[in-house]
């Protein structure tokens, strides 16, 4: 039963990325309800959203030809940044991080409501060539994300907005060249520490794998705008859930 719920929740979340975001509250708080602790069912979020990211670079690598200039200097940054974000969340206390988890999915929850206006903003800023701000940006970004996936994606295009980028397509596939690399800096010290489990990675994994091939069906009789209301409606009842089991 636990299986099948994890292989659900990957398939939601799976379509929800790949067609608006804001999957990965549900795939966590999906593992989080079949008893994992907070601080590894992060782990294993972290473990089972990879493999979506590693595809969709496949996918989105005919969009990103001559990028591999910023990429050299890039790609530690981003590293070094997931490395640090693992690194503290191993260092959170198990009770604090749990307690921490409602607040951060709400910000998550916020980051993709106001993602539109985010990027908008970031974009201003750039225009005028703020590229120190952009790279500090993509680093704090990559802390966070090593430490919590959710909200990740919007932050990345943020950051690439405010460092002067302005095609979407070659911006989606940066932002998850970027997830990866500190998506895996993170699981090196995750492993290391025995954090992730990886049955209930796997199952949530096939899911996201199904869901994030479906959304490409879904999108010649969904619109963009149904999707991402229903995105933000489950990320809604999942971050009350999450307050609800907290403080009640």
């Amino acid at each position: 039963m636990e299986t099948a719920l994890l292989f659900l929740a990957g398939l939601i979340g799976g379509t929800m990325n790949a067609l608006a975001g804001g999957g990965s509250g549900i795939t966590f708080a999906a593992l989080v309800f079949t008893g994992m602790p907070p601080i590894v069912a992060n782990a294993t979020n972290t473990f089972a959203a990879t493999f979506g990211y590693i595809t969709g670079v496949l996918g989105y690598r005919q969009h990103m030809s001559g990028m591999g200039k910023d990429l050299l200097w890039q790609a530690p940054l981003v590293f070094i940044g997931g490395l640090l974000g693992g690194y503290a969340l191993l260092q959170t206390d198990a009770q604090v991080f749990a307690a921490a988890v409602p607040w951060l999915l709400l910000f998550a929850t916020a980051l993709f409501m106001a993602g539109p206006q985010l990027e908008r903003l970031a974009a201003h800023f750039g225009g005028r060539r703020v590229q120190v701000a952009g790279a500090l940006a993509l680093f704090l970004t990559c802390i966070y994300g090593g430490y919590f996936q959710g909200g990740f994606g919007i932050l990345t295009l943020a950051a690439l907005s405010l460092s002067g980028y302005t095609a979407v397509r070659a911006m989606n596939g940066l932002k998850l060249v970027f997830a990866t690399i500190s998506s895996i800096a993170a699981l090196l010290l995750f492993a290391l520490e025995g954090k992730i489990d990886y049955v209930g990675g796997l199952a949530v994994m096939v899911g996201i794998g199904i869901g994030s091939y479906g959304a490409a069906r879904l999108t010649n009789y969904v619109s963009d705008t149904t999707v991402k209301r229903a995105s933000i409606g489950v990320c809604l009842l999942v971050t009350g859930y999450a307050f609800f089991i907290a403080y009640s």
